[in-house]
């Protein structure tokens, strides 16, 4: 019995845990209570926001991007990745096509998916901190982009 109660008291931990489900203007993440978004670039093709936890030990970076026949999954990956020194890009497998990469980000560990969100909207996600942490693969798996207007 005690084991059944120690386990929900556990699920009952983690669901408050995540308690806040933050707007980032172009998407929408479930996180912890206290983090915050913020547009932190944009122009006539592209987006960027940071989601990130009030002590600043984690951070998620989360674009859109236009697409084009200039630039493709591929090509904004490759970009991406180019400029954070990444030297690992890769394809991952599954449906749909998409890359990940890691880097060192201002001395602090990072990992980056680019890929499609549909034919016209290349999305990238690039997590600075402990990217194999449960709390940043259950945000990163929360983030939700929401239909453009």
């Amino acid at each position: 019995m005690k084991k059944i109660l120690a386990f929900v008291f556990v699920l009952c931990f983690a669901a408050s845990a995540f308690a806040a489900k933050v707007d980032g203007v172009f998407y929408t993440a479930e996180t912890p209570d206290g983090w915050t978004a913020q547009v932190i670039n944009q122009d006539e093709n592209s987006v960027s926001s940071m989601l990130k936890a009030p002590d600043d030990s984690m951070a998620f970076v989360v674009s859109v991007l236009k697409a084009d026949k200039d630039l493709t999954v591929k090509a904004a990956a490759e970009q991406f990745a180019a400029i954070h020194k990444a030297a690992d890009l890769k394809k991952m497998e599954g449906e749909g096509e998409s890359y990940e990469y890691t880097a060192v980000i201002d001395g602090v560990k990072a990992y980056a998916q680019v890929f499609n969100i549909d034919e016209e909207t290349i999305g990238n996600i690039t997590i600075i901190g402990d990217h194999e942490s449960e709390q940043a693969v259950a945000i990163f798996n929360s983030i939700e982009f929401k239909e453009p207007k």
